[in-house]
């Protein structure tokens, strides 16, 4: 712990307060990823609270997936790395919640998609492509092995979710990939309808290509492309305007 000092809490709601102070703590980098927090004992002396209510507190901070409690030997409470979940789960909570339509989650995903293309030509690096490699292999293997359609929109999403996580903007990056993992995790979305894998796998290969070409046109006829054809499998392409244009902003690499 480096210089982090309890204020006096307020007589209503104390494991709020405390989480507060903590959250405020662990978001100011006073306790970094990996950072074990004082025990509680310490931590209800410097708050002059109970240790139930450092424990409610700390509980709060997990749910927030801002730390993790572990039990036993070596255990305590740990700061942990920034993690998109809790995004995910609040969004599929309230997509399920308001009941909100497939097509306007297919229809936000056909705007915001297409808009970070040249963003990922441009911070698309080795690294990036080996880790698309390695999804599209692992697509293959599972469309090869029979798969039941759950899984392969799993491996297929997981092309996505790589493909955006190198758009040089971590508001976009976040709001993307939580966009793209809601279409496996929310059960109305998983519908599809008869979808062709091996067309789909096709397509994750060309996009690849593109990018290990740095073939910028080449990369944007094969996404906006393949964007079709998702659509298509989930049987939701007529209410759907045509695809932002994408600007050429610049000479083919």
């Amino acid at each position: 712990m480096t210089g982090f000092r309890a204020s006096p809490t307020r007589q209503v709601r104390l494991y709020q307060e405390v989480a507060d102070q903590l959250r405020e703590a662990i978001l100011s980098e006073q306790f970094r990823p990996g950072d074990r927090l004082p025990i509680e004992t310490e931590l209800a002396a410097q708050f002059g609270v109970s240790r139930a209510v450092v424990r409610q507190a700390t509980l709060n901070l997990e749910h927030e997936g801002l730390v993790t409690v572990l039990v036993g030997a070596g255990g305590g409470t740990f700061v942990t790395e920034p993690d998109p979940l809790p995004v995910l789960r609040a969004l599929e909570n309230y997509f399920r919640h308001r009941g909100v339509p497939f097509e306007d989650y297919l229809h936000a995903k056909r705007i915001l998609e297409p808009t970070v293309l040249n963003d990922i030509m441009r911070f698309s690096d080795g690294a990036h492509r080996e880790r698309l490699k390695a999804s599209t292999d692992e697509f293959a293997r599972a469309i090869d092995n029979g798969s039941p359609d759950g899984l392969l929109l799993t491996r297929a999403l997981d092309f996505h979710e790589i493909l955006i996580s190198e758009v040089g903007n971590p508001v976009l990056e976040l709001v993307l990939g939580a966009l793209v993992r809601l279409g496996d995790r929310v059960p109305e979305f998983r519908q599809t309808r008869n979808p062709n894998w091996e067309h789909i796998l096709e397509e994750h290969r060309g996009i690849l290509k593109a990018l290990e070409d740095n073939n910028a046109r080449e990369f944007r006829a094969f996404m906006l492309e393949h964007l079709e054809s998702v659509e298509h499998i989930y049987g939701d392409d007529h209410f759907l305007d045509p695809a932002p244009a994408i600007a050429e902003d610049g000479p083919e690499r």
